[in-house]
């Protein structure tokens, strides 16, 4: 099928650039017509068709362009927003755990904590040592 697409545009640019200048040498000029004149009628002919299908061209881009425009704010905005609902349930979800979850662990751990220091400090067998009068031996 490709192969018949890639004939039928090979035939249509052969077409497109050999019959004007088959027409140009075949054809008999009126007296006074010059080749010149026949070469500046071809590329007019010429002129008008490529901006005639630049013209064309610039139609199909512009509704491609159209289309995707389209598209995007059909189908992802959708899905940005799909992600953005998703972003502030996980953000609701930490919260949760956060002030659930970790908060009471963390005070058990500093209640733990407190008690092990204060348990260490009443049990500590060494008294501190000191010289006479209470002050230490530094003079």
């Amino acid at each position: 099928m490709m192969k018949i697409f890639i004939g039928l545009a090979a035939l249509l640019v052969l077409g497109v650039i050999a019959l004007p200048l088959i027409l140009l040498f075949t054809q008999s000029f009126p007296p006074g017509y010059t080749w010149l004149m026949a070469v500046r009628d071809a590329s007019i002919v010429y002129a008008s068709a490529f901006m005639c299908v630049g013209a064309l061209l610039f139609i199909v881009m512009t509704a491609l362009l159209a289309f995707i425009a389209f598209a995007i704010r059909d189908h992802i905005v959708p899905a940005l927003q799909k992600v953005d609902d998703t972003a502030k349930t996980v953000r609701g979800t930490a919260t949760f755990v956060s002030e659930s979850v970790v908060s009471p662990i963390i005070k058990v751990a500093g209640a733990a904590a407190g008690a092990r220091a204060m348990v260490q400090t009443l049990v500590r067998r060494d008294p501190p040592k000191s010289n006479d009068n209470g002050k230490d031996g530094k003079s």
